[in-house]
C-alpha cells in the first residue's frame, strides 16, 4: 500500500490541525481505513426486550462473552482520565510538550519522550486495588462455567486479581514490561518501586552496572535525550500503545469465539477503540446482545440497554 500523506487527506474532508506532527504515514492510512470501514448496523432481535429477558438468557446462555471497559474498574478507585481533575487535565499542565493527553499512549510519542506516560503508571499500578462487584460477577459466570471469554479493554490486571482465567486483555497490562532494546522481560514487581517513585526503569541487561533508572529530571528537557534513552533499553509495561498491534492471543480467541458465543454482556465501555469495538458487529446477528453502562452508545444497536451505575445493575440482576 502506498504511504498517504497530510495531503493526501485532504481529499476525505480531513481537517489537518488536528494530526499531530509525530503521527507517521502508517498510522495516517489506518486512520482512512477506520473511517470508511464502519460495519453494517446490527438489527435488534424482537423477543429481547426486558430485564426478564436478561435473566432468562443468563440462566440458559452457556458461552457467554463478556466485553468491560473502564466502567467495572471505577468504583475500584482507578483515577479518571477526562474529568476536570483527571489524569490528562493534570498531565497537560505538567508537560506542555504533549500535542494530545492521550498522546502518552502513543507509540511514536513514548519513544520520544516517555515521561507523561511513567508518570501516570504511578496512578494505575497493579497491587493498589482490588475487584469490583462487576469483576466477581465475570468470576461467578466462569465458575458455573458459562463464561465463554471475558475481553478486558483495562490495563489495570484486576481481572486476575478477580483470579477470572478465561481473560484476553486486549490491549495488554502492567502485569509484565519488556526492554525496548532487547526484549528482555520482567514482572511487575520487578520495577514497582521505581515506577512508584515516577522513574524510568532501565533494562537490568543492557545498562548492567549503571543503575536500575533514571530520573525525568536528570537528562535535561530536550526530547532527543529522552529518544537515546528509549533506545538504550527501558522496560516499557506491555501494554499496547496506539500504532501497536493488539497481541496474537486476542485475534486468536475471537477467531475461536466468534462461532461458539451465545451471549454478548458489553459492560462499562464506551466501544470507541477498535479493533476491540467491533466485537459486536463481529457475531453472528442471532447472538442476543446486552449493554450495561452508564450512558447509551448510539453507534451501536443492542436489544436491551441498562443504563446507570455498572455495580449497582449486576448487583440487581444477581438479586432476581
Amino acid at each position: 500500500m502506498a504511504a498517504a500523506n497530510k495531503g493526501d487527506l485532504r481529499t476525505f474532508c480531513v481537517d489537518l490541525d488536528q494530526i499531530p506532527e509525530y503521527v507517521n504515514d502508517f498510522t495516517l492510512w489506518k486512520l482512512v481505513i477506520n473511517i470508511f470501514a464502519e460495519p453494517p448496523r446490527r438489527n435488534k432481535l424482537r423477543h429481547v426486550n426486558t430485564l426478564d429477558d436478561i435473566v432468562r438468557l443468563l440462566k440458559g446462555a452457556q458461552k457467554i462473552i463478556v466485553l468491560t471497559g473502564a466502567g467495572v474498574s471505577v468504583s475500584c478507585g482507578i483515577p479518571d482520565f477526562r474529568s476536570r481533575d483527571g489524569i490528562y487535565s493534570r498531565l497537560a499542565m505538567d508537560f506542555p510538550n504533549l500535542p494530545d493527553p492521550q498522546a502518552m499512549f502513543d507509540i511514536s510519542f513514548f519513544t520520544q519522550d516517555p515521561r507523561p506516560f511513567f508518570k501516570f503508571a504511578r496512578d494505575i499500578y497493579p497491587g493498589k486495588f482490588k475487584p469490583s462487584p462487576c469483576h466477581r460477577f465475570i468470576k461467578l459466570l466462569e465458575k458455573h462455567n458459562k463464561l465463554l471469554r471475558n475481553y478486558t479493554q483495562n490495563i489495570d490486571t484486576l481481572e486476575k486479581e478477580a483470579q477470572i482465567e478465561r481473560v484476553i486483555e486486549c490491549h495488554g497490562s502492567f502485569a509484565t514490561a519488556t526492554c525496548t532494546r532487547c526484549d528482555h522481560k520482567v514482572n511487575a514487581d520487578a520495577i514497582r518501586d521505581i515506577v512508584l517513585a515516577q522513574k524510568i526503569p532501565l533494562c537490568e541487561k543492557c545498562h548492567a552496572n549503571e543503575g536500575d533508572s533514571v530520573s525525568t529530571d536528570d537528562l535535561g528537557c530536550e526530547t532527543t535525550n529522552y529518544k537515546d534513552l528509549v533506545h538504550s533499553g527501558i522496560m516499557k509495561p506491555d501494554i499496547v500503545f496506539f500504532g501497536e498491534g493488539l497481541p496474537d492471543t486476542f485475534h486468536e480467541a475471537m477467531t475461536a469465539d466468534n462461532s461458539e458465543c451465545d451471549l454478548l454482556l458489553v459492560i462499562g465501555s464506551s466501544l470507541k477503540v477498535r479493533p476491540v469495538a467491533l466485537i459486536p458487529s463481529s457475531l453472528p446477528a442471532n447472538v442476543p446482545q446486552i449493554l450495561i453502562n452508564r450512558e447509551p452508545l448510539p453507534h451501536c444497536h443492542f436489544d436491551v440497554e441498562l443504563l446507570g451505575d455498572c455495580d449497582a445493575i449486576i448487583n440487581h440482576i444477581c438479586r432476581l
